[in-house]
């Protein structure tokens, strides 16, 4: 039995080995295709389902939002709202102000800028005067910009970046490891630059769809690396005079940092709910709503919602996320200290996890029934899953949520199907074995529990039950072949039925004559008292059967039976073409002789030692026969009301 089950955990795990190993090369060697889309939009759900906790990040953002700009009649704002927007905040002494706007060139909504755009020469000397008292928005915005500590955004570009940056000290080669590569830098109008105290770039890139889920840290220039935006204004925020990276890790004063590949922050999000809380809205501060001193030593992000200002992201949390809102959420990671990182070796182990769990779902697929196995399935599928977004929510370590379940699902369903394919198999078998010889109900027990089943070969104790009419050869010559052969089949059928309602297994059909066993192909405790109740249950047919017309003018003789129990071996025997399950024992044979022993006892039923000992119905003895091919006598009995 042990060598049967391991074969069928063989048949069932051979296919789902394949598979697991296939898909998970497939997985692998799509890490970054179809494979990373599906892991990454597995943890956007973790993570919109368990944000990351705010905590004290001490970030303010200021939003230039859609009632600001319809208060300042378009966008861009002018500079002298930015200066005053900077000054109010500035006024209140933050750790640090940035502006995720970009600046590219002088304010073309001043005073100034319209008379010195006019295409009239005349107008412009006519309007020379004013021109010389008109105020310079760009100089005011600047000199607001020199009373604190500011940083203004640049962008990704193809210039190469100027001396304004503050750059990032490099320890070791191969820089672009550690930072995302470009051209070159754009900076800001360069009397916005110079008034700065540092730049950052506010650049972002997306993943597949333009989804936003990094933010860059670290920008490469050839051998020069720069910040972005969020690092820079968290070390002005801090007073860090410089950033260095050393052996992968980026050390910001007191405190250091493990760098990802290609140097950009996995955003890990927290609930918008907490966005509000931190977003100032910029015409609430300019109409005076705002106190100054609700910025006190806090890190100030000013950007715009605004979709005339084109800065609108799509994100995990849905397509329409403000940039401010973006670097807002890395500046609180970088003060928390949570960078999200993934293993180096997180691959291999997760392919590792994954082939074990898809061998447990195979073994159980081979073990239990279809929905039994799905549900094996999904539980491994869900444990990954637990274990990929515990790590996540308390380590900050990511790991793939979607691989691991998605394998053991394609490999375990093959195994569902392969053991599916065997059970249909298994179910045909027994259906076209026993389906005639069985009860409905124990045909059925059979279908439900294949396993129960033994045919390789077996010792068992079963009862055998033997039939045969009286005087059947002088019957067959008073009838016409067609009319002997209708009267069998009627005679035979019912004694067939009657075996099989009472649990036996009709092994073979002779002649006139049936034979029968009892407890097999299944076990059942009651076997020896079935058979019994079988033999009493014939001679009751049979005698009224003997008065049917047909066998009353045949003169059917009556049903004679023999019952023993004893050891004997039973499974299939025969060639591969036709295999019969079949019993082999003395108990058999002794049957076989009891029922011709009712021709010298003058008996219909003869029950030998062996089924006595066993039976629980009340017997008579019939007195000890010395039977054909046995040295001894054997004592028969036969069933009290008979």
């Amino acid at each position: 039995m042990i060598d049967r089950r391991r074969q069928l955990l063989r048949l069932v795990t051979a296919p789902a080995a394949v598979g697991a190993l296939l898909f998970a090369a497939l997985w692998a060697a799509d890490f970054h295709g179809v494979a990373g889309m599906l892991r990454e939009r597995a943890i956007d759900a973790i993570q919109r389902i368990a944000p990351r906790e705010a905590g004290r990040g001490g970030v303010l953002v200021v939003d230039i939002d859609a009632a600001s700009v319809a208060r300042a009649g378009g966008w861009p704002l002018p500079r002298e709202d930015m200066a005053r927007l900077a000054a109010r905040i500035l006024d209140g002494r933050p750790a640090a102000l940035a502006f995720d706007i970009f600046f590219d060139g002088s304010d073309r909504q001043s005073l100034r800028a319209r008379i010195e755009g006019a295409s009239d020469p005349r107008l412009r000397e006519a309007l020379a005067p004013i021109l010389a008292q008109a105020p310079d928005p760009d100089h005011e915005f600047g000199e607001t910009l020199e009373r604190g500590q500011t940083i203004l955004a640049a962008l990704a570009g193809g210039a190469a970046p100027p001396a304004a940056f503050n750059f990032v000290r490099l320890e070791e080669p191969a820089g672009a490891r550690w930072a995302r590569p470009i051209p070159g830098a754009l900076a800001p109008h360069e009397p916005l630059a110079a008034a700065a105290l540092g730049l950052g770039v506010s650049s972002l890139f997306g993943e597949e769809g333009g989804v936003v889920r990094r933010a860059p840290l670290l920008f490469s220039v050839g051998d020069r690396l720069i910040p972005g935006l969020a690092l820079e204004v968290t070390r002005v925020a801090e007073n860090v005079a410089m950033l260095s990276v050393e052996d992968g890790r980026l050390e910001t004063g007191a405190r250091s940092m493990p760098l990802g590949e290609g140097g950009a922050l996995r955003l890990r999000w927290s609930d918008p709910a907490h966005w509000a809380q931190r977003t100032i809205s910029a015409a609430e501060l300019l109409e005076g709503r705002v106190a100054s001193e609700r910025f006190a030593g806090q890190l100030v992000i000013v950007g715009a919602s605004a979709p005339q200002a084109g800065a609108l992201r799509p994100t995990p949390l849905g397509p329409l996320t403000p940039s401010v809102q973006i670097h807002a959420e890395a500046a609180e990671q970088l003060r928390a200290g949570t960078v999200p990182l993934r293993p180096g070796r997180a691959l291999s182990g997760e392919i590792g996890a994954a082939l074990v769990l898809a061998g447990v779902a195979a073994a159980g697929a081979a073990r239990v029934g279809p929905s039994a196995a799905f549900a094996l399935q999904a539980a491994l599928s869900a444990l990954w899953i637990a274990v990929a977004a515990s790590a996540l929510i308390f380590q900050n370590v990511v790991l793939d949520p979607a691989g691991p379940p998605l394998i053991v699902l394609l490999s375990g369903n093959m195994a569902a199907a392969a053991s599916f394919a065997r059970t249909r198999r298994m179910k045909a078998f027994i259906s076209r074995k026993f389906e005639q010889y069985l009860s409905a109900d124990v045909v059925r027990e059979i279908i439900a529990h294949p396993e129960r089943l033994r045919r390789e070969g077996e010792m068992r104790i079963v009862t055998a039950l033997f039939t045969d009419i009286e005087n059947f050869t002088p019957m067959t010559q008073r009838l016409a072949p067609r009319d002997l052969i209708a009267l069998l089949d009627v005679y035979l059928g019912g004694l067939e039925r009657i075996v099989t309602d009472h649990g036996g297994m009709v092994d073979g059909v002779t002649g006139d004559a049936i034979h029968a066993f009892f407890n097999v192909p299944l076990e059942r405790a009651d076997h020896v008292d079935a058979a019994l109740d079988c033999a009493a249950a014939i001679v009751e047919f049979s005698e009224s059967f003997r008065k049917e017309p047909l066998a009353a003018q045949a003169g059917f003789g009556r049903t004679r039976v023999g019952v023993e129990t004893g050891p004997a071996i039973v499974g299939d025997v025969g060639g591969a073409r036709r295999l019969n399950y079949t019993a082999y024992g003395d108990a058999v044979i002794v049957a076989a002789r009891l029922e011709q022993a009712n021709k010298q006892l003058e008996s219909q039923i003869c029950i030998g030692p062996g089924a006595a000992a066993a039976a629980r119905r009340d017997l008579v003895p019939l007195g000890a026969l010395r039977l054909k091919g046995l040295p001894e006598d054997t004592m028969i009995f036969t069933l009290a009301s008979e």
